[in-house]
């Protein structure tokens, strides 16, 4: 299935949670934000929403730092 993750496409296998896709990419899930469709997305909610083809998600990674 064709997602298009922080605007480039991704293939992925059906049936993939954003939680298994956060596993698989290997973001670390402490410093990330997730926008789903246009939509930020809780991390409890990450295990219940099953991706599906030409879904749009942004990833934002926090970095500390002055």
């Amino acid at each position: 299935m064709r997602l298009i993750v922080n605007g480039k496409e991704l293939l992925v296998s059906d049936g993939l949670t954003i939680a298994e896709l956060v596993d698989q990419q290997r973001f670390n899930p402490e410093v990330i934000v997730i926008e789903y469709n246009q939509k930020i997305v809780r991390k409890d909610e990450w295990q219940t929403i099953v991706l599906q083809p030409e879904d749009c998600l942004e990833v934002v990674n926090f970095v500390g730092g002055g």
